[in-house]
């Protein structure tokens, strides 16, 4: 099974910070970098170049060069599951919002277009209408 991940490097020795995004050194767009963990292979999601991962040395923002041997164990399948899992659990609450957003939306479309009708079966002002069904639904929202 071969999968192109991001690529998070461990904490670094020097300044202490861990990196979820790593870029292309040598790249002129600066690409990603991608990691698959089964062929041990990176590659620039910019310029696709793939080189093995024993031969790559990664460079932290602080000035701290990481051997490929250090990294070797943010390849472990442990980690990977891990940094898998929070990018899954990261989507699926971006999914979430966005549907809270689109049905609180929908939901004043909803009350705007109601409250036209009753408020001129009624002979009221659309604004009035509008407020009598907005204090219904919060008295009885649970």
């Amino acid at each position: 099974m071969s999968e192109w991940i991001t690529f998070c490097f461990p904490k670094c020795p020097k300044c202490q910070k861990s990196w979820g995004k790593n870029f292309h050194r040598n790249c002129l767009s600066k690409g990603q970098l991608l990691v698959d963990p089964y062929q041990r292979q990176v590659r620039c999601d910019s310029c696709y170049k793939e080189w093995y991962v024993m031969n790559s040395e990664f460079h932290c923002s602080c000035g701290y060069t990481f051997q490929a041997s250090e990294v070797e164990n943010a390849l472990s399948t442990t980690q990977l599951l891990r940094q898998r899992l929070i990018q899954k659990l990261d989507e699926m609450d971006i999914f979430e919002r966005s549907i809270k957003t689109k049905s609180q939306s929908s939901f004043r479309e909803w009350i705007g277009s109601i409250s036209y009708e009753i408020g001129r079966l009624l002979g009221t002002t659309v604004s009035q209408a509008k407020q009598l069904i907005e204090n219904f639904f919060e008295k009885w929202s649970f």
